[in-house]
């Protein structure tokens, strides 16, 4: 078996009613690093889940956890790294808690480390963001004129589903906002539905799992 995610979660501080709290912004590191992250083998482990206390003074385990899961309660107040400002100071303070708390966990169970170095050095190169496009797209309208293009783009403050429509020469005749949503795949994983022309000027994006729909249209031709 392989260790396949690395979560981490505030379980010290309360998170506000529209804030951006420390599990949210730090979605992003845990997607990335799931990306990159292999050959870590462990006997009966495919999932860390870490609990930040800022009340602990040491790593402690805890028996309750998903099946093929390993819980940790880690001594770290996420104020630490909600303080900072930067993109740069963030990703820092991400590495530095991966280092400094579940480095020792891997050394106790027997398991490489190696991996989850190289894989931090990995998301270095995205530089604060995940953009990937929309499965189906991008996709040409009947007449061949026109190609739309869907994607979406995480970072640590937010998710954006952005739609745009490029002539054949790669001019841009519309762009349109679909969705503004926190930055959670399990929450916009909902608005990654389809896409189709609805005729020639015409695009639309739908959830497969709601009512969901947004609609991009260009001028018809002269």
């Amino acid at each position: 078996m392989q260790l396949k995610e690395i979560l981490l979660q505030d379980f010290t501080n309360k998170q506000k009613k529209n804030e951006i709290g420390f599990t949210l912004q730090t979605n992003l590191f845990q997607l990335l690093l799931s990306k990159y992250l292999q050959g870590i083998h462990t006997q009966d482990v495919e999932y860390l889940h870490v609990y930040c206390l800022g009340n602990l003074t040491e790593i402690t385990y805890d028996s309750y956890t998903i099946e093929n899961g390993l819980t940790v309660k880690i001594p770290y107040n996420p104020i630490q790294f909600l303080n900072l400002q930067s993109y740069e100071e963030k990703f820092s303070e991400y590495k530095r808690i991966l280092d400094s708390f579940i480095a020792p966990v891997f050394l106790e169970k027997g398991w490489d480390y190696t991996p989850v170095t190289k894989a931090l050095n990995e998301i270095k190169r995205h530089e604060g963001k995940l953009e990937f496009p929309l499965k189906g797209t991008p996709k040409k309208n009947p007449n061949r004129k026109y190609s739309a293009f869907v994607y979406g783009i995480h970072t640590i403050t937010s998710f954006q589903l952005i739609g745009k429509i490029l002539d054949k020469n790669g001019e841009c005749l519309a762009e349109k906002l679909l969705v503004e949503e926190v930055p959670n795949a399990n929450i916009y994983r909902r608005f990654l539905g389809q896409a189709k022309w609805i005729d020639n000027y015409n695009f639309q994006v739908f959830s497969k799992t709601s009512k969901w729909v947004e609609t991009i249209t260009i001028k018809k031709d002269d």
